[in-house]
């Protein structure tokens, strides 16, 4: 139905120049009513759950239309196009807030990011200069066209929005997935995968919004109403990490559970302590997963709901991994790899196979990905960049309220945890978004903390001082 209404548009001039003027009109009559700040701060926030909302490559039109990935598309269709006249007619739109932004928050956000976070800058440059040495750079032109794209707005809304606002905005974009999923898909059983493009999609965003409405539950809802509605959308979000049958995805739910929980414990450690609990959780989880992954799949059977996208990873993990070593400065470029029906035996994914004849299109392994891509360099910096972060986010226990500082606890774990078995680390999806919001708004706390933290040392030097 979709297809016949795009193609009788597109084929009619007459309908098109209508819909052209009808355009016009109502993007002046919007931007008109974005000039007024009440009203301009309401339509950024909605462009915002909107953003995130369609990050997962959910698949209904017309959102699925406007990810940033269809600008990698190769078959030269208008609607692939589509985020070229998208993002373009948002800045119109919000023209005023973006210049207020350029104007008292650019310059600041990044330089905070360059000095308290640098390997993610370094990081965020080898997708843009990795065509130079990809195998096809072409591909990966267009695909670092979309990274580039996908990340600035990430640094927007990262720097625009306090941690309060985020984990809002992040909440009800992920419980609206969820809505959404189980309204055009009623029949929910087992491995469901709702509008994502795959159950372990679907339950990799309803464990964090578990996690985050567990949270706003326990440490920020203020009346009883508040709490009632925050432990309804907990309660939804975990049954549907439940319908997706993803062991995995359960597992990094009752982690995450965990850890909130443990928030107020942690919160009164010393940072050294706080700091090697979390470390120490999150090995213990590498090694549960592992455990699970590799030796108890009866137990993954029995009680957890059997998850098949697990068979075969540890087959051909190696595999990539000596693929991976044949380039190891520079990898295969962003998107390079696996280009087994473009280059054919150009590419080493062409020739990995696990015994059952299976010939893996993704890493499903975040850091093999990575290395995949960009080598062990890359790998280096996005490894020192999440410990960075994760040391960061301790801090922020210790200064900042729970509901704030467990937000980005909560993401950094379920990122390391998550990308054991699945590459989303290195997609242009939701994770990267959720990477790009915590390390920019983790940057320019923790240098504001700094900032305050020298002032107030300042003042109180003479004083020391002049009692000595």
């Amino acid at each position: 139905m979709a297809r016949m209404i795009k193609d009788l548009i597109l084929s009619n001039n007459l309908l098109l120049l209508i819909l052209g003027i009808a355009g016009l009109i109502i993007t002046l009559l919007i931007f008109q009513i974005a000039t007024k700040r009440n009203f301009g701060l309401a339509f950024e926030k909605w462009f915002a759950i909107l953003y995130i909302f369609i990050s997962p490559h959910v698949n209904i039109p017309p959102f699925n239309y406007l990810h940033f990935v269809n600008v990698t598309e190769t078959d030269g269709s208008a609607i692939s196009q589509l985020p070229f006249v998208f993002y373009p007619w948002i800045v119109f739109v919000l023209c005023g807030r973006f210049i207020t932004f350029f104007k008292n928050q650019l310059v600041e956000g990044l330089s905070f990011l360059l000095m308290r976070n640098p390997c993610f800058s370094l990081y965020c440059l080898l997708p843009i200069i990795s065509p130079l040495w990809s195998l096809v750079p072409d591909i990966t032109l267009r695909a670092e066209m979309a990274f580039s794209g996908f990340t600035i707005v990430g640094f927007y809304v990262g720097a625009r929005y306090e941690w309060r606002e985020l984990s809002g905005l992040v909440r009800w974009s992920y419980t609206l997935i969820g809505i959404v999923s189980v309204l055009r898909y009623p029949n929910v059983g087992r491995e469901f995968s709702g509008i994502t493009s795959h159950k372990n999609s679907l339950g990799s965003i309803m464990v964090v919004s578990t996690a985050l409405w567990y949270l706003h539950y326990s440490q920020n809802a203020k009346t009883q109403k508040e709490r009632w509605i925050a432990l309804l959308f907990m309660l939804f979000s975990f049954y549907l990490v439940r319908a997706t049958s993803s062991g995995g995805s359960l597992v990094n739910s009752l982690m995450l559970i965990v850890v909130v929980s443990s928030l107020s414990f942690l919160s009164k450690l010393k940072f050294q302590w706080a700091f090697t609990f979390i470390v120490g959780f999150m090995a213990f989880g590498t090694i549960a997963s592992v455990y699970i992954l590799d030796n108890l799949e009866s137990i993954v059977v029995g009680g957890l709901g059997k998850d098949l996208t697990l068979t075969g990873r540890t087959e051909f993990w190696p595999q990539l991994i000596a693929a991976a070593n044949q380039r190891p400065w520079l990898g295969y470029g962003f998107d390079g790899f696996f280009q087994q029906d473009l280059i054919g035996a150009q590419t080493p994914a062409y020739f990995i196979y696990t015994p059952n004849g299976f010939q893996p299109r993704t890493a499903h392994n975040g850091a093999i990905s990575i290395l995949l891509a960009f080598g062990y360099p890359g790998l280096t910096l996005i490894l020192v960049s999440l410990v960075t972060n994760l040391i960061f986010a301790v801090r922020e226990l210790s200064r900042s309220p729970l509901a704030q500082a467990g937000i980005p606890i909560i993401y950094l774990v379920f990122i390391i945890l998550n990308n054991l078995t699945e590459g989303s680390l290195s997609d242009i999806g939701d994770a990267w978004l959720a990477y790009v919001l915590v390390t920019v708004r983790l940057s320019i706390d923790s240098a504001k903390s700094a900032s305050t933290a020298n002032r107030s040392y300042g003042r109180e030097l003479p004083y020391d001082l002049h009692s000595d």
